[in-house]
């Protein structure tokens, strides 16, 4: 029983922390939050790529409107990484690229980092700041598609 309690203490942690919480935003990539995403939706939606690795069954239950699905999340497989080189011929110079991850850390990272081996410039990449999980459903509905 003395054992059971010993490891039954570090899996609960463990697991609470791996579910909840933000992801902390890391100074190497280009964040935008989702008042700013919102209001190029809404504005000049011709002027962003909302590019959604979510996989499907999140995208399915909500994404952004016109957010391309990719299905490419965690971006861990050459195949996963060739869902994301699908979209490149269609991104212009003058486009943001917005990375759209279920919290907008390990997976957005990894697809920041393989757009810039792409080619695409840091100054037209970002992600999604907390991810499709932390959008602000409360505050922020019009641009969301379900």
């Amino acid at each position: 029983m003395k054992l059971f309690s010993l490891l039954t203490v570090p899996i609960v942690a463990l697991l609470l922390i791996g579910c909840g919480g933000s992801v902390k935003p890391n100074p190497k990539y280009n964040y935008i939050t989702a008042d700013e995403t919102a209001k190029l939706i809404r504005e000049n939606a011709t002027s962003i790529v909302l590019v959604d690795i979510q996989e499907k069954g999140d995208f399915e239950e909500e994404h952004l409107k016109g957010a391309q699905p990719t299905y490419a999340y965690p971006v861990k497989t050459d195949a996963e990484k060739a869902r994301l080189a699908e979209l490149i011929p269609n991104i212009k110079p003058d486009q943001k690229v917005i990375i759209i991850c279920p919290k907008g850390g390990g997976g957005a990272d990894r697809a920041y980092d393989f757009y810039l081996e792409k080619g695409l410039k840091k100054e037209q990449l970002f992600t999604l700041k907390g991810g499709q999980y932390e959008w602000p459903r409360d505050r922020i509905k019009d641009v969301l598609a379900k």
